[in-house]
C-alpha cells in the first residue's frame, strides 16, 4: 500500500544575499514526509537543515520552489511554466553566444598553429591571409631540430595561447549553463507530471509541452556530452604545454602531431554542438509559445506565422500548425493560477495551518518569552484558536475531571454552567503535567527553569495546539545526556498519542537513528543520500554519509582507539563533476543518493563484489 505524503517539499531554493554576495543555502531540495513518520535531517552546522524546518513553517523567506501540505500548496511560490520557459530561453541564448565566441577564438588558435608549425618544421612563413607559405627572406634558420628541448624555444609561453584560454573559459561557462539548463527541465518535466496526475489541465495540451520539453532535455544531454569532451580535450592540450614546460617533449614533430590531432577533434567537436543548439532554441521556443499568455502570445503567433512563410518541410510546417491550435485553447498558467491546489493560501487559511504546523525550535531559553509566566506562553495558541478549547468534547473532558475531584452534588458542574476560561487553564494544566512538570510550575518564568524543563515547555507550547504536524529543531542539542533520553521519550510517546509526523533535525546521526524512519543527509544545501534509518547506518553509499558515521563516538574505549575516521574531501572525491554532473538516484528501493554516473557504476560495482565474497563464504 502506497503511503500517504502529508508534506511534500519541491524544488525548495533559499538564498540570502545579492549578486556576487548570494549564498544559496538551500539548493534546490525536494523530499515527502509520510503522514505518522519520523523524518531525520541530519547535517553539520550551516548546511541548511534548521533552515528547511523553518521554511516549513512560513518562518523563512523562499526565493523559489514549493512546500505543499495534505496536497495543498502551503508556502514558497506557484509554479510557473512561463518563468521557467524564459530561464531556459536566457540560458540557451548565452550558451549560443559563448559557441560563437568558441568559434571565433578557435579560428584564430587554428591559424596560429599552422603558423607556428610551418615555421618550425618546415620552416616557411605562412601567411594568415592568404592561406599561403613562402620561404623566409632573410634566410635565417627557424626549424627546430629533433632532440632539443622544446622549452628552451617558447612553444607554450602564455602570450602564445590567450584564444586558448577564452576557449577554455566559454567551454566552463556553457557547461554550467547546460547544467542550470537541465535541473530548470528536470523541473518542469516534473511539475508536468504532477499536473497530469491531477487532471486539471486539458491532457493533449500536456502531452505537447511534455513531448517539447523532452525533447529539448534530450538535446541538452547530447550538447553536455559533446562539451564535456571538449573540456577533456582541453585539459589534454594543457597537459602536454605542461610537459614542454618540464622539458618531457624532445620531438618538435610529436609535439605538433599530438597538439594537431587533439585540435582536430575539438574543432569536430565543436561543429557538432552548434546545429544542436539551434534546434534546441527552435524547439524551446515551440514550448514558450505554448505556455505564453496575454500580448506575448501575439508576439509568438507572429512568429509562427513568420517561420511559416520560410519553410518548406511538411513536418515542420504540421508541428506549428498544431502549436497554433495549442495557443488557442486555456492557459495553463491561467487555469492553475484558479486551481485551490496551486493558489497560495489566503490570510485565514494560512492562520489555520498554523494550527496543524508547529514547531519545537532549537534553543530552549531564547524561544521562550522571560516576561511571560508559563501559563500565559502556553495559553498564547489557544488565544489565538479559542475553538481548540470552547468545544463540547474539551468542556466534557474538563467536566468529567471536575466531578469526579469534586464528589459533592452542590460543587458539580454541567455544560449549561461551564466557564470555558477553566476549560482552558485545565487543558494547560493536563499537558504540562504530561511533558513531567507540576502545577505550581504554571506561575513561574522561564529563567527559574532548566534547559530540559525549558525544553518540555517548548514542547507543550508546540501540542496544545493539537497539530499533526512538528518540525522539531534541534530539540536536544542544548541538553544534557540524561535529559536528552527523556525529551526523545516525551516525543516518541506523543508521537503514538497524538498521531502525530515529525521531522527531526539534528547533527547527531546515533540520536537520529533512535527516532526516525527515515533519515535525509544534507551538504551545504544539497541533500546527498536518503534512505530508511538502519539501511542508511549499515549500507552508507556518499561519501559525506560515510564520513559522518565514522564521526560518531564509540562507547568502548579499544573500539573508539581502532575506529578510523574519514575525512571527505569533495573537490577530490567529485573530481569529475564539471564534465559528469550528479543526479538524483534511485540505487535501491528506498534508498537515493545524490550521484554521477561514475559514481553509479563504482556503487553498483562494489554491491556485485560484495555479493560474490558472500556466496564464496
Amino acid at each position: 500500500m502506497a503511503k500517504e505524503s502529508l508534506v511534500k517539499v519541491r524544488d525548495l531554493l533559499i538564498e540570502y544575499g545579492h549578486g556576487k554576495n548570494k549564498v544559496s543555502a538551500v539548493k534546490e531540495v525536494s523530499f515527502d514526509i509520510y503522514k505518522g513518520e519520523t523524518f531525520g535531517l541530519v547535517g553539520e552546522s550551516g548546511s541548511g537543515k534548521s533552515t528547511i524546518g523553518k521554511a516549513l513553517m512560513g518562518i523563512e523567506p523562499i526565493n523559489d520552489g514549493t512546500v505543499y501540505y495534505q496536497d495543498t500548496l502551503a508556502f514558497g511560490k506557484i509554479p510557473n511554466l512561463i518563468k521557467m520557459n524564459e530561464k531556459m530561453e536566457h540560458h540557451i541564448k548565452v550558451m549560443k553566444l559563448n559557441q560563437t565566441a568558441i568559434t571565433k577564438a578557435l579560428e584564430v588558435y587554428s591559424e596560429d598553429y599552422k603558423r607556428v608549425y610551418f615555421k618550425y618544421v618546415e620552416g616557411k612563413y605562412y601567411d594568415l591571409k592568404s592561406k599561403e607559405t613562402v620561404d623566409y627572406s632573410d634566410n635565417k634558420i627557424r626549424k627546430i631540430e629533433e632532440g632539443l628541448d622544446l622549452k628552451e624555444h617558447k612553444l607554450v609561453s602564455k602570450a602564445r595561447d590567450p584564444k586558448l584560454k577564452l576557449v577554455d573559459d566559454a567551454i566552463k561557462k556553457n557547461i554550467k549553463r547546460i547544467l542550470k539548463l537541465y535541473k530548470l527541465q528536470d523541473k518542469s518535466l516534473s511539475f508536468l507530471k504532477m499536473l497530469k496526475a491531477d487532471g486539471i489541465i486539458n491532457q493533449d495540451l500536456l502531452k505537447k509541452v511534455n513531448e517539447l520539453h523532452t525533447r529539448t532535455n534530450k538535446l541538452t544531454l547530447k550538447i553536455r556530452k559533446s562539451e564535456s569532451t571538449m573540456y577533456l580535450i582541453i585539459q589534454e592540450i594543457e597537459k602536454i604545454r605542461n610537459d614542454v614546460k618540464k622539458s618531457k617533449y624532445k620531438s618538435v614533430k610529436r609535439f605538433f602531431f599530438e597538439l594537431g590531432k587533439l585540435l582536430e577533434i575539438l574543432i569536430t567537436e565543436h561543429k557538432l554542438v552548434s546545429p544542436m543548439i539551434v534546434e534546441l532554441k527552435q524547439t524551446q521556443k515551440l514550448s514558450s509559445a505554448i505556455v505564453s499568455k496575454g500580448s506575448d502570445k501575439k508576439d509568438w503567433l507572429k512568429w509562427i506565422g513568420e517561420k511559416l512563410a520560410t519553410i518548406s518541410d511538411e513536418e515542420k510546417i504540421a508541428e506549428l500548425q498544431a502549436v497554433k491550435e495549442f495557443m488557442a485553447m486555456d492557459n495553463i498558467q491561467k487555469t492553475l493560477e484558479q486551481s485551490p491546489k496551486y493558489c497560495l493560501p489566503t490570510n485565514s487559511e494560512r492562520h489555520q495551518l498554523k494550527k496543524q504546523m508547529q514547531m519545537i525550535f532549537q534553543d530552549p531559553a531564547s524561544s521562550l518569552n522571560d516576561r511571560m509566566p508559563v501559563e500565559q506562553i502556553i495559553a498564547e495558541g489557544l488565544d489565538n484558536f479559542p475553538e481548540l478549547y470552547k468545544n463540547e468534547q474539551a468542556a466534557q473532558t474538563y467536566i468529567d475531571w471536575f466531578n469526579l475531584n469534586n464528589p459533592s452534588k452542590a460543587g458539580k458542574i454541567t455544560l449549561q454552567n461551564i466557564r470555558y476560561s477553566k476549560v482552558k487553564q485545565f487543558l494547560i494544566l493536563q499537558l504540562l503535567t504530561t511533558v513531567g512538570m507540576l502545577p505550581e510550575h504554571l506561575s513561574r518564568y522561564p529563567h527559574e527553569f532548566s534547559g530540559g524543563q525549558r525544553q518540555r515547555i517548548g514542547i507543550a507550547r508546540a501540542l496544545v495546539m493539537k497539530p499533526s504536524f512538528v518540525v522539531c529543531d534541534e530539540p536536544i542539542s542544548a541538553l544534557d545526556v540524561s535529559i536528552r533520553a527523556q525529551v526523545i521519550n516525551l516525543l516518541s510517546k506523543f508521537q503514538i498519542e497524538f498521531d502525530l509526523t515529525y521531522i527531526f533535525i539534528a547533527h547527531d546521526l546515533s540520536v537520529v537513528r533512535f527516532i526516525a524512519n527515515r533519515i535525509a543527509v544534507i551538504y551545504r544545501g544539497d541533500i546527498v543520500e536518503l534512505a530508511d534509518a538502519d539501511e542508511l547506518f549499515n549500507n552508507p553509499l556518499h561519501p559525506y554519509t560515510q564520513s559522518l558515521l565514522s564521526a560518531v563516538p564509540l562507547p568502548d574505549p579499544e573500539l573508539e582507539k581502532k575506529k578510523k575516521s574519514i575525512k571527505y574531501n569533495p573537490e577530490e572525491q567529485h573530481f569529475d563533476y564539471i564534465t559528469d554532473s550528479p543526479k538524483w538516484k534511485e540505487v535501491q528501493k528506498g534508498h537515493f543518493i545524490l550521484a554521477n554516473d561514475r559514481e553509479i557504476a563504482e556503487i553498483k560495482a562494489s554491491k556485485r563484489k560484495a555479493k560474490k565474497i558472500e556466496k564464496g563464504a
